[in-house]
């Protein structure tokens, strides 16, 4: 007998058809069709979670690894290590390849994703990293940064070497000099950072072993006659911190100095930079008359930038501190850039942040290794650098290395959203199919599809197989209501 399914919407008619049709004897009373109802709708959101998962890890072309915790999920983009370029994310000669740390995802919010920064991507340009891209350099041209001795913008070998001959980028591998295609019609014979070189030889990084699955570590190390380099970065995602620990050496005969500093490519949702985004800078300024911080803006003497003031309010509280909080969208083509730490003021600054977005997700950073080691590393510069499609708090590190020496420092991030934390959502950011592309996250993933299945199985044979022994009829083929 068909079920009198005529006043129910027409989805939740077929389904009671189709189910009677398969079990027909279990469709005698109301429990046993809720029930296989029930089950029904677990086996499809079974079927639907796996093939979200499959089409979600099918589209991203580019190897990774993404870390999970509890709260929330970051994804590592692995750096170049002997297969083809396209599986790589970045490939360019700006940006350390083992820095590309992105779209991070704390409940239903995400930050530093890829879709406001250098669309379409082409892993091979300059500028197309992504999250916490970092860079040994100033961001400048030229092979040498400004200051006291010789500080290198992050090349090794540069000046020595003629044209069509190699030198070293720190983080990135062996370059070739005069390569670029700014180099072509410049005849300074200057190093040009935002322009493509041409690699030498293909970068060599391997991975090292992780003590868990939230974990990943590897190593890069190059060398060009006098001069070398080895670098260890290790990243780990524990409750709602992150922590990227860089270890670089100098494996070569001559001592080097070169800045560091971590972009930031900062978004939240994809939503433009404006009113919403701020950042409180963790520097203060002292002897200062006016109420307003201070700092440079070369940019716009030089003509390629403008006038942060125009679209953000900078501020300087009674103790000196600064905060910058959006006020006004930033158009497309418009860069901005403000420099801190200016000659003519007195600043404290220990390299932190905190960054907001307009979601409600924060991120504050510190490196630790500012506190507790007088020498190296130390603050060189505090920059900000702002667009459309990012927002990007750079402190910048000073790093002296002799020859065999060693240094380390840690970016210590810590992710908060207050509404999350009042309803428990970021551990719901661990089930979401997107974020299910870890290869090591493949026993939770099994796991949780066993303990489904167990479950929809249970309720099944309970209902509709296993019978008790005090519920079978004396007299053969009788009724019997089961409870």
């Amino acid at each position: 007998k068909e079920p009198a399914c005529c006043s129910l919407p027409w989805k939740r008619c077929t389904e009671l058809q189709l189910l009677q049709r398969l079990w027909p004897k279990q469709f005698h009373n109301s429990s046993a069709s809720t029930m296989a109802m029930a089950i029904y709708h677990l086996a499809a959101g079974i079927v639907l979670l796996f093939v979200a998962h499959n089409v979600s890890a099918a589209s991203e072309p580019y190897a990774n690894v993404t870390l999970h915790s509890p709260l929330m999920s970051a994804r590592v983009f692995l750096p170049y290590k002997g297969e083809s370029e396209d599986s790589q994310y970045y490939v360019g000669s700006r940006f350390e390849h083992g820095s590309m740390i992105g779209d991070v995802v704390y409940g239903h919010k995400t930050v530093y994703g890829r879709e406001m920064w250098r669309t379409p991507h082409d892993a091979s340009w300059p500028e197309s990293g992504v999250g916490l891209a970092s860079e040994f350099g100033c961001g400048d041209d030229g092979p040498t940064c400004a200051g006291k001795g010789d500080i290198t913008n992050g090349v090794l070998g540069y000046e020595s070497a003629k044209n069509g001959e190699p030198f070293l980028k720190i983080g990135v591998g062996a370059l070739i000099k005069g390569s670029c295609p700014d180099c072509l019609t410049d005849p300074t014979d200057d190093y040009k950072f935002n322009s493509p070189y041409k690699f030498y030889r293909q970068p060599k990084w391997s991975t090292l072993p992780s003590p868990s699955p939230n974990e990943v570590s590897y190593l890069h190390e190059e060398s060009l006659g006098d001069v070398g380099y080895r670098i260890q970065k290790t990243i780990r995602l524990e409750g709602n911190i992150m922590t990227v620990r860089t270890i670089l050496s100098n494996s070569g005969k001559k001592q080097f100095s070169t800045p560091w500093y971590s972009h930031h490519f900062f978004t939240g949702d994809n939503d433009p930079v404006g009113p919403g985004y701020g950042i409180d800078l963790g520097l203060s300024e002292y002897g200062v008359r006016a109420s307003a911080p201070l700092f440079d803006q070369p940019g716009i003497g030089l003509g390629w930038a403008e006038d942060l003031n125009t679209y953000a309010n900078v501020t300087m509280a009674r103790d000196g501190s600064i905060s910058m909080r959006m006020s006004k969208t930033i158009p497309e083509g418009v860069r901005l850039k403000a420099e801190f730490l200016d000659e003519q003021t007195i600043t404290l600054t220990d390299g932190s942040f905190t960054l907001h977005a307009p979601n409600g997700l924060s991120v504050e950073e510190r490196i630790p290794e500012l506190q507790s080691q007088s020498r190296n590393p130390f603050i060189y510069k505090y920059n900000v650098y702002a667009e459309r499609g990012t927002l990007s708090p750079e402190p910048m590190l000073l790093l002296y290395l002799q020859p065999a020496e060693t240094t380390v420092w840690t970016q210590h991030l810590k992710f908060t959203s207050p509404v999350d934390a009042r309803f428990g959502a970021p551990f719901l950011s661990m089930y979401l199919p997107s974020d299910w592309q870890n290869p090591s996250f493949m026993y939770w993933r099994s796991a949780l599809a066993v303990a489904l299945c167990s479950a929809a199985f249970a309720g099944f044979y309970s209902m509709f197989i296993g019978r008790r022994v005090d519920a079978y009829a004396p007299i053969p083929d009788a009724a019997v209501d089961v409870v």
